[in-house]
This record gives structure tokens, C-alpha cells and sequence, in this order.
């Protein structure tokens, strides 16, 4: 007679469909000192890393100066950061974390270095004091 084995662990993290997400230990280095405090606030080393990747990845943590990104209609720039900044917008220095697509409904263009700083602006609207208004990227508003 056979008999089944029991599983032995933790059980294994699945996604949405279902499907094991496989996993692999990695070697980081990180002081002592912050291991005990993570460890003393019980935060998991593992989860964190992968939410800080994650988030970074997804434009939502500068990945130079490592603050918040600020959420703008092109889309997520560090406005503190000058390390490696992509260009001027104005007079302040930006580092473009992650593009929108183009707010205009009709385009599926995605902002880009070279398209968002040709981005339209109205005479009307400048006249009027209004700060550039952002219309839509150079690439559909030609």
C-alpha cells in the first residue's frame, strides 16, 4: 500500500488563474541592523523586495533617488530627482519614470522624450493666462 504524502511547508503562492508562481532565493546584501528592525516589525523580506521591484518597475518609486512619483496627464515623473534627468520641462528638471498613452481619444500613441516636449499648446489659451494646456502629443496634432 502506498500512501500520500503530506506537504510539508508553506503552501505555494498562485496567480489569478490559479497557476504556482514559481519562486527562487536570491542573494541580496543588506545590513544586519536592517534585518533585525524588518524582522522586529515582522515585514517579510521577500514580499517587500517584490513590491519595491514591482512598484519601481511600474513607475510608482524613482529608481535613482527612490521617492514617490508624481502622476502628471503624460505620466509618472520624479521631480526631485536631477540624477539623470531626461529633459527640461520648463525650469524644472524631470525624470520621466513611465509614459501615458496620449490623451487624446483618437491617438494610441504613447508620450514619449521626443514627442511630449513638442506637446500642443494654444495661443488662445496663453493669452488668456492659462498655463499651457496640455491638447494631445506633436504626433496627432499635426
Amino acid at each position: 500500500m502506498v500512501r500520500d504524502k503530506k506537504q510539508v511547508g508553506r503552501p505555494a503562492k498562485t496567480d489569478s488563474t490559479g497557476s504556482i508562481i514559481e519562486s527562487k532565493t536570491i542573494n541580496v546584501n543588506v545590513p544586519v541592523k536592517l534585518v533585525e528592525f524588518l524582522k522586529d516589525q515582522k515585514i517579510n523580506r521577500s514580499e517587500l523586495f517584490t513590491k519595491v521591484v514591482t512598484d519601481m518597475h511600474d513607475g510608482k518609486i524613482c529608481p535613482s533617488c527612490y521617492s514617490k512619483g508624481e502622476i502628471g496627464p503624460v505620466g509618472i515623473q520624479c521631480v526631485t530627482c536631477y540624477n539623470n534627468y531626461s529633459r527640461r520641462t520648463g525650469e524644472i528638471r524631470t525624470f520621466w519614470l513611465k509614459f501615458h498613452h496620449c490623451l487624446n481619444p483618437e491617438c494610441d500613441k504613447m508620450y514619449s522624450e521626443d514627442n511630449l516636449f513638442a506637446t500642443y499648446n494654444d495661443p488662445d489659451f496663453r493669452k488668456s493666462g492659462l498655463f499651457d494646456p496640455l491638447k494631445g502629443c506633436q504626433t496627432c496634432l499635426k
